[in-house]
């Protein structure tokens, strides 16, 4: 069985980013910086912005001068934002795992990561690890040998974290069958009616794994969790197109200090009153018309442990792909994937953590 890569087809992105005007001269002046950023409204799911506003009733990107404009999709998952964003359909992508930015800056792609998006993986918020069921024969890497393993993506973070688990027991990933489940939600479904032998889901955590562990039969692998594999990380983060960065710096910079600001709102409240954060989520998900069930598993994205993206967070996906051949040595470097230039909450951190 073999399972290689699929990768972005680059002629899809080169189409976006055709499709999304990049090309601009050095003459060129930044443009008024009233403009409207166009954010994607992600289905049912709320955003940090909306949670606050159900919170205390405050709008936070409002009060810091950023306009904005929410645009509905049914699509949520990271590529397809991206592919939204390249197409210049919105401005902002707030998804996307490393492999997935970094493969569209490889194909040409103008876009830079300005913020970390999601609850860091931490020696307390590990992320899941590869899940069986409770009865099931495989105990070691081992026994995954000929076995079948729900993914969600193909070449993104669950599969590579699979691999690296695979690779340190001598195991290689041609060795198991990889399927593809492109809904998280339907992972457990598989997996409790033998369909697949295990399931990965998408290796940060998320809801849909915590509402299967809790329903029970379940257990996880010991060794599997993305914090096992790579330690304290942040696995993607969100940004804008190159060309709206140049264009309008300050917003850029108003929509940073807003976007830490809201995250550090939510991360306070809840270390007071769990209860009162999730109540808040939960109106939010009603408003949108999702489950407010769901709101039990919520936690903030921030966290002082992994306050910020950090160089070894995409450079531990380059040498992947450098080594595989998928890169070569020194075709992209962090810095052409993230920056911190907007961010004067970073700027801060740095400046303490260096008087010490």
């Amino acid at each position: 069985m073999s399972n290689n890569i699929k990768f972005l087809s680059i002629a899809v992105i080169a189409v976006a980013i055709v499709g999304a005007g990049l090309f601009f001269t050095a003459d060129e002046k930044p443009k008024d910086e009233s403009v409207t950023i166009r954010l994607l409204d992600s289905g049912s799911t709320p955003d940090q912005w909306q949670i606050v506003k159900k919170l205390n009733g405050r709008d936070i990107l409002k009060e810091e001068g950023v306009k904005y404009e929410y645009i509905p999709t049914s699509q949520s998952g990271g590529t397809s934002q991206i592919q939204a964003q390249l197409a210049n359909h919105v401005d902002y992508a707030g998804g996307g795992a490393w492999p997935a930015r970094i493969n569209a800056i490889a194909s040409g792609g103008k876009i830079k990561t300005i913020v970390n998006s999601v609850a860091p993986i931490t020696k307390d918020s590990p992320g899941n690890g590869l899940v069986v069921l409770e009865n099931s024969s495989i105990h070691t890497a081992k026994d995954l040998i000929g076995k079948k393993i729900a993914i969600n993506v193909l070449g993104a973070e669950s599969d590579y974290v699979i691999r690296q688990y695979l690779k340190q027991n001598g195991i290689s990933i041609d060795q198991v069958e990889l399927v593809v489940i492109a809904d998280n939600n339907l992972e457990e479904q598989v997996l409790r009616s033998g369909q697949v032998d295990v399931a990965a889901w998408v290796t940060t955590g998320g809801v849909a794994y915590k509402m299967a562990m809790d329903r029970g039969g379940l257990r996880e692998l010991p060794g599997t969790t993305n914090y096992d594999i790579k330690g304290a990380n942040t696995p993607y983060g969100g940004g804008f197109r190159d060309d709206f960065i140049k264009e309008h710096p300050e917003t850029v910079k108003k929509f940073v200090i807003s976007f830490e600001k809201v995250r550090r709102i939510i991360y306070d409240e809840y270390k007071k009153d769990p209860e009162r954060v999730k109540k808040a989520y939960a109106d939010a998900l009603e408003e949108k018309g999702g489950n407010p069930r769901l709101a039990k598993y919520y936690e903030p994205t921030f966290s002082p442990d992994v306050p910020f993206i950090t160089d070894e967070d995409v450079q531990w996906w380059l040498d992947i792909f450098e080594s595989e051949g998928k890169l070569k040595p020194g075709q992209i470097k962090p810095s052409d994937v993230y920056t911190h230039e907007f961010n004067p909450y970073y700027q801060e951190y740095i400046q303490k953590k260096g008087s010490k």
